[in-house]
């Protein structure tokens, strides 16, 4: 269960929404699609943050918080006097608003399974230019792309190469070229090799995203070491240290005072080697919390326009991918903004699994028009079937506007003839 509000950031004066597995957000340039999924990814790392840590009450200033989201985000000046935010899961209650400070609060119990929050910016075909290379990104969104981004890429070799969707391409990453590691295999009557920098604008965002999704859905978690930085190390020893407390001492020893922990400790595990039922229990029962909480289970993946310089069919194409990738035993999640009406009316055939046996579950997708500072939900019921589809209508608006004007010029040609 994740239930996001947002209230005056930006150009969303109120959106108060459920989240499912597949959620998905439709609406003009600047109605504010961004804005929401930027704040839930946000409020999703904080999530983290609280919870893999067994912080119970994780507090930034008003200021903080609004800095650690306009900058990384780069959305400076969305938040003003009466911006709220608040996001509930079944492990956190989140609230900020310019009264107090943003608070983060863990709800009773371990009840929060670790995750990769992946990020996929608009903005992402700028890392495939040769000119970018060794530029500094500082703290955003395009810095964390930048990093998961070299993290998959590794994966795809020479003899490991990757097929893009269906267009006759492949990608590969070339450690041993000097400078255009990225490599593009593009058949069209003959094989040739290029640089991703040098293919085309709807390959540059493609194959990004398209690698990052396989990549963090599945080899991932099979590559995935704990120790990875020295920021992890001291988080982990946090987490360790607090899980302890939580799990054993405080169960065993529900008065003790901290100058005795050390040797309650030498206590506890004198008594688990000599195999005390209790003790072996709740050493147990400590493994499992603490390997659900460190050790990633699925990913959520915030993604921008996926459909960004892509041919419709390419666009479709590419969602069904998408789909399919999250559908595995692990459940991964998604986020999407687009503009893109195929997007969203290939959604209703995923629905009813009609198409290469990629199927979406009901209870699993929700979908928005994004416009006037809120949100409009577009699940509907058919009301002959009864099955949940997706209302597609408004947005063949556009064609319909481009047909009833080309209908009455004609019109008009035939009474000036």
């Amino acid at each position: 269960m994740r239930h996001l509000t947002i209230k005056h950031i930006g150009p969303i004066d109120f959106v108060d929404i459920n989240l499912s597995r597949f959620n998905f957000f439709i609406g003009p340039q600047s109605s504010g699609k961004s804005t929401i999924a930027k704040v839930l990814s946000t409020c999703m790392w904080l999530e983290k943050e609280a919870a893999t840590t067994l912080t119970e009450h994780l507090t930034y200033t008003t200021d903080e918080f609004v800095a650690l989201i306009e900058e990384f985000h780069k959305i400076q000046g969305y938040f003003g006097v009466d911006s709220v935010v608040d996001y509930v899961t079944d492990s956190v209650v989140l609230h900020y608003d310019k009264k107090r400070a943003l608070s983060v609060d863990l709800k009773p119990g371990i009840n929060y399974h670790r995750q990769k929050v992946s990020y996929i910016p608009a903005e992402r075909s700028a890392i495939t230019l040769p000119e970018l290379q060794g530029f500094e990104f500082g703290s955003t969104n395009m810095r964390s792309f930048l990093f998961d981004w070299f993290s998959a890429r590794e994966l795809y070799t020479p003899e490991r190469k990757a097929e893009i969707l269906n267009l006759d391409m492949r990608y590969f990453f070339d450690k041993d070229e000097k400078k255009y590691k990225d490599r593009v295999e593009h058949r069209n009557g003959k094989t040739y090799e290029i640089s991703l920098s040098s293919a085309s604008s709807g390959m540059q965002a493609l194959i990004p995203l398209q690698l990052m999704v396989q990549y963090y859905t599945n080899e991932y978690f099979e590559r995935y070491k704990l120790k990875s930085a020295f920021d992890d190390d001291e988080k982990d020893k946090l987490l360790r240290y607090r899980l302890v407390d939580k799990v054993v001492l405080e169960k065993l020893y529900p008065r003790y005072i901290e100058s005795q922990r050390s040797e309650l400790l030498r206590e506890a595990n004198k008594k688990y080697r000599e195999g005390e039922k209790k003790y072996v229990e709740l050493v147990k029962e400590f493994k499992a919390m603490y390997n659900q909480l460190a050790i990633p289970e699925r990913t959520s993946f915030v993604i921008e326009e996926p459909e960004e310089n892509l041919y419709p069919y390419s666009q479709i194409a590419l969602v069904e991918l998408l789909v399919k990738c999250c559908q595995t035993e692990r459940k991964h999640e998604m986020v999407v903004t687009t503009h893109s009406p195929y997007v969203i009316n290939y959604l209703n055939v995923l629905l009813r699994g009609s198409h290469g046996g990629v199927k979406i579950m009901p209870n699993d997708i929700n979908v928005w028009a994004v416009s006037d500072g809120g949100v409009l939900s577009l699940n509907v019921q058919d009301a002959k079937t009864g099955e949940m589809l997706i209302d597609t209508y408004d947005l063949t608006e556009p064609m319909e506007a481009i047909f009833n004007e080309y209908k009455r010029g004609e019109n008009e040609d035939v009474i000036r003839k």
